[in-house]
């Protein structure tokens, strides 16, 4: 076999290869109908066909070993560019890549000695100079960033103010490693357990809501940390920053933003949660907020997130989503976010309306293999359904009772898990007005006991998208949330896009 024909074997194989990865990712992307335009699975698929087409007439016309180069590097771009394309608009993108850290590190050190066994000892004195100094800077950035982790200390996030039970629970985030305490009324409240400053670049301190409703002020304070090792601790000095807070100030109505399935995109969705301004009383952050939990950095998008919407001025509520599930840090989630023991369900009430936050946890079986080694949920469900069925107030004394759950189990047609479904529904029954859900990248309301077998109606009202109702686009800067307005003992949502257009107004109560 000639050289000029193993070039344009080799084309034709890697042009094949990139239309095999092309249409079987295609048929998980385009069944969900991630795209922007209806045009556009047509137009991408002509495009996977033109390696493979110019591979073939290179063979028969051509037979230029350039254009086989050419087509052979084309298609191995374009297959790993589609392939990162699939994996971001399936929301498996970051869990590749975190996931995949071992195995870039290990072939990184294989490339570096290769290089150094084949390629070093053929260089030129001054190119072996140039490569020693890069390879040089490179470890040295290696080794002071990844390694040390050392940096300049500032506050990488605003403060974020999740409301659960009677008390606030105040979460920040630093560049490097801190220890925090917040401050109100002149009493300091730290991040600690068992006698230990917890040294972390994540904080959460609880508050009294009383207290920091009365203050209307709060301080967070930061003391870098460089060192922690045993009989060895070297700190820098404190960093404080103050915030206004404004407690839920019901007298001219309660405007709620409601968020879910943002999965990581912060700008689309914090322009549309802007749809209130600084009228703003409560931001629900209602689950897939992030992909999955395979790092502290993924938690700290939904400190970044909540921040940039509220400035640390107003409450937030979260409510845990099935992507939360799944990670190497998600059994820690709790300590992070907003939650009650150590339980991401929890009742809280603020102005005149009561939430209950249910945490309807992962959308697969505890059996499932994906799974399996790590989900013990089954528990979580058995446990949650023990509290409903002994809580005792469900919020009369107040005008509003909303019900916030990602899953909306309450929908007629809503099919997983059917025991806890009856559960979560005959102890939910007839105390709500209203259920907040999301999960499905849908913009949908459910009328109470004809689209729901429940006395309230559950409304659906995330995307990734300003136009579309479902089937989202990847545009990060395109997001639909829900803003609610609660007054005169009368209820009212609006779709909102990150363009601050109302695109469809519902009356529910």
């Amino acid at each position: 076999m000639t050289k000029d024909k193993k070039f344009s074997i080799c084309a034709i194989i890697c042009a094949s290869v990139y239309l095999l990865v092309f249409f079987i990712t295609g048929i998980f992307i385009f069944k969900n109908m991630y795209y922007t335009f209806a045009a556009m699975p047509f137009i991408l698929s002509a495009i996977a066909f033109i390696p493979f087409v110019f591979s073939i007439l290179n063979i028969v016309i051509f037979r230029k070993n350039i254009l086989s180069a050419a087509i052979t590097a084309s298609s191995v771009l374009m297959a790993v560019g589609h392939f990162l394309f699939a994996a971001f608009v399936l929301s498996k993108l970051t869990f590749l890549l975190i996931t995949g850290i071992p195995v870039f590190i290990v072939l990184g050190i294989i490339a570096l000695a290769l290089f150094f066994i084949f390629l070093y000892p053929k260089l030129e004195k001054t190119a072996r100079r140039v490569s020693a100094v890069l390879i040089a800077i490179a470890l040295f950035f290696v080794c002071v960033f990844g390694v040390l982790k050392l940096n300049f200390f500032y506050y990488t996030s605003d403060g974020v103010v999740f409301a659960v039970e009677d008390e606030y629970q105040i979460a920040w985030l630093t560049s490097v490693k801190s220890t925090g305490y917040v401050t109100v009324n002149g009493k300091q409240y730290t991040d600690t357990e068992n006698g230990q400053n917890r040294v972390s670049v994540l904080h959460k301190v609880s508050v009294p809501i009383s207290e920091l409703d009365g203050a209307k002020s709060y301080t967070l304070s930061s003391v870098p940390v460089y060192s922690e090792a045993a009989y060895l601790s070297v700190s820098g000095s404190t960093h404080s920053k103050t915030y206004s807070f404004r407690p839920v100030d019901t007298s001219d109505g309660l405007q709620i933003y409601n968020i879910s399935d943002s999965h990581e995109v912060i700008n689309g969705p914090s322009k549309a949660a802007s749809y209130f301004g600084d009228s703003l009383d409560i931001l629900i952050l209602n689950g897939d907020i992030i992909n999955d939990v395979s790092s502290l950095w993924q938690i700290s998008l939904i400190y970044k997130l909540a921040s940039k919407i509220t400035g640390g001025e107003v409450p937030v509520i979260y409510s845990r989503g099935n992507h939360e599930c799944n990670g190497k840090y998600a059994y820690a989630l709790a300590d992070y976010v907003g939650s009650y023991d150590g339980n991401l369900y929890y009742n809280v009430k603020l102005g005149d309306a009561f939430f209950t936050v249910l945490d309807t946890n992962n959308d697969m079986q505890d059996s499932n293999f994906l799974i399996s080694t790590a989900a013990n949920y089954e528990q979580v469900r058995e446990q949650q359904s023990q509290w409903l069925s002994e809580m005792d107030y469900h919020g009369e004394d107040c005008n509003y009772r909303i019900l916030v759950a990602h899953m909306a189990f309450a929908l007629a047609d809503y099919n997983r898990f059917p025991e806890w479904t009856e559960e979560l529904n005959a102890y939910t029954d007839g105390y709500y007005d209203l259920c907040i859900s999301g999960h499905s990248h849908v913009l949908d309301y459910a009328e109470a006991q004809t689209g729901t077998k429940m006395s309230y109606p559950v409304i659906r009202g995330s995307i990734r998208s300003n136009t579309r109702v479902r089937g989202e686009g990847v545009d990060i800067s395109a997001f639909t949330g829900t803003a609610i307005v609660c007054e005169n003992g009368g209820i009212t949502a609006m779709y909102t896009n990150s363009k601050g257009i109302v695109r469809d107004t519902i009356t529910i109560k």
